[in-house]
Order: C-alpha cells, then structure tokens, then sequence
C-alpha cells in the first residue's frame, strides 16, 4: 500500500513538467520579441543616433541568435520527453483510480457482511439469506483482492515506464545544456538579451544561466585563449586557422630561400617556437595584466597581432658553402669520393616565453598572469586552441622523452622509449586519434609498449616487427610502406595527401633513415600545402617547417576499425 500512496504525488510532477515545456516556449516568444525591437531600433544611413546606441542594439541582436538556437535545441531534446512523462504517469494515475474504487466495493461488501450476521438474530429465514449473503461477499471480496494486485502491478509498471521517460527528459536536458556550451561563443557577442530570454524560460533556464555565468567569467578572462580554437561561425577565424596561416607562411619562406639560392643541398638547422609559448605570450600581451581584451575570439586585428609576435619569435638565415661531400658511386663496387658541392645552409632561430617576458618589458600584473597560465595544470589544455576541436586529444601532448613511460626498455634491448621510441609514440598517436576499441588500459606510449613486448614485436636490436601492432591492438592494422626517396617535395605531398585522404593512418620518417639517425611522426591532418604532424620528440606542428622535405624518406600507412 505504501507504493500506491507514492504515485499520489505523481500529477504534481506533471504540473512542473508542463511549466518547463512552457518555459521552453516562452524562450522562443522573448527571442521573436526581442528580435522585434532590434529590427526597430536599427538605424537608416541617414540616421544620426548615438553609436553607442545603436552598437547596443547590434550586440542584443547577436545575443538573440544565440538564445533561438539555444531554444531548438532543448525543444528538439526536451519537449518530446515531457510529453511521454506526462502520458505515463496519467496511465498510472487512470489505474490507482480504478484500484481506489474497487477498494470501496471492498469495504461496502465487508459491510454487507456484518450486516448479514446481524440478521442470523432474527430468524431462520433471515440466517438463510444471511448466509447466502456472507457467501456472495466473500466471493466479491476475493475477486476484488484480485483485481487490487493486477492494479498495484500495472501502477508498478506505470511508474516504472515514468521512471525512464523522466531519465529520457534528464537526458535531453543536458543535451540542451551541451548546445549551449557549444554557443558560448557567441554570448560574448551579446549576452544581455541571451539571458532576459532564458529568465522567461522557467527552472530549466536557471541550470543554463549558471552554466554561462561560470563559463563566461572564464571565457571573458586569460583562460578564454583555451576556447579560442571553436568557430562561432561558418566563417569565423579560429586560433587554429592562424597556427595553419602561420605555418604555411613559415614554410613559403623557407621555400623561398631555397628558390631563390641555388645549391646541390640543403641543411635546415633549429626549429621554430614552441606554439604554446606564443599563444601564451599573445594571450598575457591581449590582457596587460587586466583582461584588458578578451583572447577567445580571433578577428584580423588580433590575428595580425599573432603573426607579429610568431615572427618576432622566429627569425631565419641562410648562407650557401661550397664544402666537400663524400658520395658513393653509383656502382657499389666503386669507392667512395670526395666531390665539391654548393650546400644552402638555413637556420632557424627561435624565442622561448620566458625571453619575450623580458623582451616586451610585462608588467608585474602581466607577470602574475604569465606565472598563472604557465603553470602545469593547463598544460593539456593548450592543444584546442593549437590543434583545433577536430584534433585535441590529450595525444597531442604525447611525447617519448620527460614522461613516466620513458624508461620502459624495447623489446629484449637496453634501449627505452625516451631513446628510441618515436616510431611506437607515433604509432600510439594514431591509434589514439582513431578511436578504435582496444583492450589496453589506460591506453598510452607506456602501456601500449608493455603490450608489444608481451607479444614479441621487437627484434634483437630494437626494431618493430609490424605483425606485432595487430596482435597488441587487433583493431589497428598495419597495411603497408610507401617509398619517398627520390621524389620532389609536390611528389611526396601528393602521396602523402592521396593514402590520408583514403582513409589510412600515416606515420612518416623525416631525417632520411640513414643508420643511426631516424626519427618517426605522427600524421594528424593536411590544410594546402601542410603537413600537419604530432612530433613525439618536440611541439611541432607542420611537417616541412619542422624539418626537411627532401629527408622525408617513406611514410606507414594503417587502417583502424
């Protein structure tokens, strides 16, 4: 009986629920008169209203977009889920009816019984009919018992069926909330007439409101650099547009040295900043110390202001030697020889954070704001902003030296990860950017090493028996190599963008494969003429500006399920 009593309560749950479909719809009527009042207070060419004035207006106007998607999007994951709850528990509250009025039938026949035995007093006759009546009663009753456990049984599944719905609804809620994470962006557009709709939205709006609250002090702030890589829009620029822009600017460069200075070949020495560092430096310079101006959207000022200090942290040179190169002849029996050659020596110079600290003079606050964003704890949280929403995971941090799987030895050898472990870093890269299913856990460079070793992937000197990575990962598949000597930088990008483009994951060598010095990378993406990598050995990020195309000597391809 306790359960019954319980679904009592159950139409005061519908009532609330009914507020919050109408929460939602209230949402959608302020943004239709809002948008109203922007479209009135827009002025005519002619008009001479205060600038001021009318930037107001604009701004609601952004703010009133965001708040309609941000309305679809908890009609499309709410509205339909409240109704199912509504439907439920009226089915349970149609069934405690029935089980209420059978309940009565109950107490009447109980009645009727003492009455029956009340007349066995006054004679034969009336013991007869009393006896015929308590046999009647008795009958009813059990009848009625019955029919009040199949009740308490459809009320149980009733409820139970509510149970889900409102599990359902919970979900859509906070798909809805998740959408309007995703908008956040464009409340700094405008957020006052975002959240005068929201308010008219009912107890839903509430969760929503103080999700932007928080989200906004953060995104208004230095940490508003972290959320710098999502588009607002289909053509909004992201951070990650100005790294690629950059990059490809970098590359042209080195390209031009190359073009405009003939040689037999070329040395490329250094490598540029690391891209943590100059978006540290943008985002400390933006702020002065006072979030001065916010670094969670890019337009072309703040992206010329990027360029500048990407190239005052980055700086090139190049000089061509005639020196002397030892070549083996073509006929391997030929000895080797001495021949003169005009080698293009290009170097690169670069700037850590810490000397443009010093170089652009930061002021105490900005200072405090630098040792703040510097720190450790937001390490993983640069990559969005570098690498872009699409390519953001934690294994873009991945790396084989300075971390806590370095020392795990290859194979039988006494050589570790840290030493020689690029290639099975990269190749951990790609499984982790795949997504395929892996039993390995945690997976990571560490972890996934210990799984290759179990299964005899190594040789005696450390190399990596391919077969190995399927068996370690049987849904990683290692499917073949493309060779890129001899082939002309155009050549070995069209290769490289034909196999990525099929669908295959690549891992690429980048210092020619001469004994003793290889070194293997992770590729994650190709923009234009970019080859964009994950380096298990340093922060780059472009293939060709990190190193020479003319070393990249074959690539690796997988296929992932």
């Amino acid at each position: 009986m306790a359960d019954i009593k319980t679904k009592d309560s159950k139409p005061k749950t519908i009532k609330t629920l009914n507020k919050a479909v109408v929460g939602t719809q209230n949402i959608k009527d302020n943004i239709v008169s809002t948008k109203e009042k922007i479209n009135e207070n827009i002025p005519n060419k002619d008009n001479n209203e205060n600038s001021i004035e009318y930037g107001s207006n604009t701004i609601t106007g952004a703010s009133s977009i965001t708040a309609s998607a941000v309305a679809t999007k908890f009609n499309k994951y709410g509205k339909k889920s409240f109704v199912e709850t509504k439907e439920n528990i009226m089915k349970s509250k149609v069934k405690i009816k029935d089980f209420k009025e059978k309940r009565l039938a109950k107490r009447m026949e109980k009645q009727a019984v003492k009455t029956g035995k009340g007349t066995i007093k006054t004679g034969k006759n009336t013991i007869k009919n009393g006896k015929t009546a308590v046999k009647t009663s008795k009958e009813v009753a059990i009848k009625t018992q019955r029919m009040a456990k199949e009740s308490v049984k459809a009320s149980k599944r009733a409820a139970q069926a509510a149970k889900e719905t409102a599990k359902a609804t919970a979900r859509g809620i906070k798909l809805a909330i998740k959408a309007t994470i995703s908008a956040i962006k464009g409340i700094i557009a405008g957020t006052k007439a975002l959240i005068a709709a929201l308010i008219a939205g009912g107890w839903v709006a509430v969760v929503v409101i103080i999700i932007i609250c928080l989200v906004a002090l953060l995104c208004s702030s230095i940490f508003g650099i972290f959320f710098s890589g999502e588009k607002t829009s289909s053509n909004s620029i992201t951070m990650n547009d100005v790294v690629r822009e950059c990059n490809q600017e970098f590359a042209d460069k080195l390209q031009d040295i190359q073009d405009k200075n003939p040689h037999d070949d070329y040395v490329l020495d250094g490598s540029m900043a690391s891209w943590k560092d100059i978006l540290l430096i943008y985002t400390i310079k933006q702020s002065n110390g006072m979030n001065e101006h916010e670094v969670m959207t890019i337009d072309d000022n703040k992206k010329k202001i990027v360029k500048q200090i990407f190239w005052d942290m980055n700086s090139v040179s190049s000089e061509v030697k005639t020196e002397k190169v030892t070549e083996q002849g073509i006929n391997t029996q030929e000895l080797p020889k001495e021949v003169d050659k005009k080698v293009l020596h290009i170097k690169i110079t670069s700037k850590n954070a810490e000397q443009m600290k010093n170089e652009y003079h930061f002021n105490p606050a900005q200072i405090k704001q630098y040792d703040e964003l510097s720190s450790e704890k937001y390490a993983s949280l640069w990559s969005g902003a570098i690498y872009g929403s699409l390519d953001s995971g934690e294994y873009v941090n991945w790396r084989q030296s300075g971390q806590s799987w370095s020392s795990i030895k290859i194979g039988n050898t006494n050589s570790t990860l840290g030493q020689i472990g690029c290639l099975v870093t990269s190749i951990s890269i790609l499984i982790e950017k795949s997504g395929c299913n892996t039993t390995i856990k945690p997976f990571n460079p560490g972890t996934f090493l210990e799984a290759l070793n179990k299964n005899n992937a190594f040789d005696g000197n450390g190399n990596l028996q391919y077969a190995g990575v399927t068996k370690a990962v049987p849904n990683f598949k290692y499917v073949g190599n493309v060779n890129l000597r001899g082939k002309s930088r155009s050549e070995k990008l069209a290769l490289i963008t034909q196999y990525f483009n099929q669908g295959y994951y690549l891992t690429i060598e980048v210092k020619g494969a001469t004994p003793g010095n290889q070194h293997w990378v992770a590729i994650t993406g190709i923009n234009a003429n970019n080859v964009n990598i994950v380096d298990p050995a340093r922060d780059g990020t472009d293939l060709w500006s990190s190193y020479e195309w003319s070393k990249s000597s074959q690539f690796n391809y997988f296929t992932a399920n």
